[in-house]
């Protein structure tokens, strides 16, 4: 009975520090509960907008103009952009594609000195509303901290019950998995409402001028010219094996054809 009350005793404090820990948590779900015209105030609302731009730029010039702008944003720490996606290309289809995060206010700046490294062909805005996806998000974090106030309620009247309390501390540890999740869906979606997505791609003018694809057909003729006579030379290989056929075919075909008018 003495190992059995130490035992016990020793569970319902590691209980009483994940409370504790709990207790940080809740401070954090209040904050996400806060009035919804507070929220839209340090939200900028509730759209999430995602922004794409197409620069021209010539080919000589690509990698130095990309570079230009990725190091535009990750220098610029007071517009806290962050980059997503860094691709560039070079060869017959040279691009390159950037795609980053940045607070709404500096997208239009960004989309202009993206704009003055080549020209602007083309820009898009798509704007969703995550209203419906933050209130239900809203209402599971405040179901969840409801449900795990009456479970810390009832932990605290299982007293010495060592079955009650493993079971609810069961349930609390599911509770409390599922609240973290919830509240991570309700930072990324305040992360989507107070930051915009920007896709700036790179396209190369010669891709579009007349001499570009003669250009490419006289640098690759040698290459072309070479795997040209492989294919001949594998053709070769692949009908020579059927001429030991179809030449007695035709002289037996032939043979019969001449008996047969006789």
């Amino acid at each position: 009975m003495r190992l059995l009350g130490i035992l016990g005793l020793t569970f319902f404090a590691l209980l009483g520090m994940t409370a504790c820990n709990r207790n940080e948590h809740a401070l954090a779900a209040e904050h996400l509960l806060m009035p919804k015209q507070d929220r839209a105030a340090d939200a900028h609302g509730t759209l999430s907008r995602e922004h794409a731009a197409t620069i021209t730029v010539s080919e000589a010039d690509l990698a130095e103009r990309f570079r230009r702008l990725s190091e535009r944003c990750t220098s610029d720490s007071a517009d806290h952009c962050t980059i997503l996606q860094s691709d560039v290309s070079t060869g017959p289809f040279a691009s390159g594609v950037i795609r980053l995060r940045i607070d709404p206010d500096a997208v239009d700046a960004l989309i202009s000195f993206a704009a003055s490294l080549g020209k602007l062909e083309h820009r898009s805005t798509q704007v969703e509303d995550l209203a419906d996806t933050i209130q239900d998000t809203q209402s599971r974090i405040q179901m969840l901290t409801t449900y795990r106030k009456q479970l810390l309620e009832l932990q605290a009247k299982a007293g010495m019950n060592i079955d009650a309390a493993i079971k609810v501390a069961s349930e609390l540890s599911t509770v409390q998995g599922n609240l973290e999740q919830a509240l991570g869906q309700a930072a990324f979606q305040t992360k989507r409402t107070t930051t915009d997505i920007v896709t700036i791609r790179f396209s190369v003018t010669e891709q579009k001028a007349f001499w570009r694809p003669i250009r490419d057909a006289v640098r690759d003729f040698f290459g072309n010219l070479s795997n040209g006579i492989s294919q001949a030379i594998t053709a070769v290989a692949y009908i020579l094996p059927w001429l030991f056929v179809v030449i007695p075919g035709l002289y037996l075909v032939r043979f019969l054809w001449r008996r047969r008018g006789r």
